[in-house]
């Protein structure tokens, strides 16, 4: 049997008010076109900041994940190129490792 709300199972309990806020937000709302827009850079400098065992650390765990059998040849190709695109060697490790060719 289903068991929907109100509940033959369970007793109806309403949860306790909350206060609404009386704050105002004011402003205009823009919609703007970033001009040149990188999302790679920010990944790639933090993968740089690491100590190379935990650089290491993070290529195996991406090896593994892209390693199961459910996992397209697309799908990794894709993520393949955001590593790539994130830092050169990055991505030419973990293709290295997956036996693929970078395409970076």
């Amino acid at each position: 049997e289903v068991n929907y709300f109100p509940s033959r199972f369970d007793p109806v309990r309403h949860s306790e008010r909350v206060p609404i806020p009386t704050n105002h937000i004011t402003g205009r709302r823009e919609k703007v076109i970033i001009e040149k827009e990188n999302n790679f850079v920010q990944p790639g400098l933090r993968y740089r900041s690491w100590v190379p065992e935990r650089q290491e650390r993070f290529v195996n765990m991406w090896v593994d994940a892209l390693s199961d059998p459910r996992v397209t040849h697309e799908i990794r190709s894709v993520w393949l190129s955001y590593w790539s695109q994130c830092d050169k060697s990055l991505g030419q490790k973990i293709a290295a490792r997956l036996n693929l060719k970078s395409n970076m």
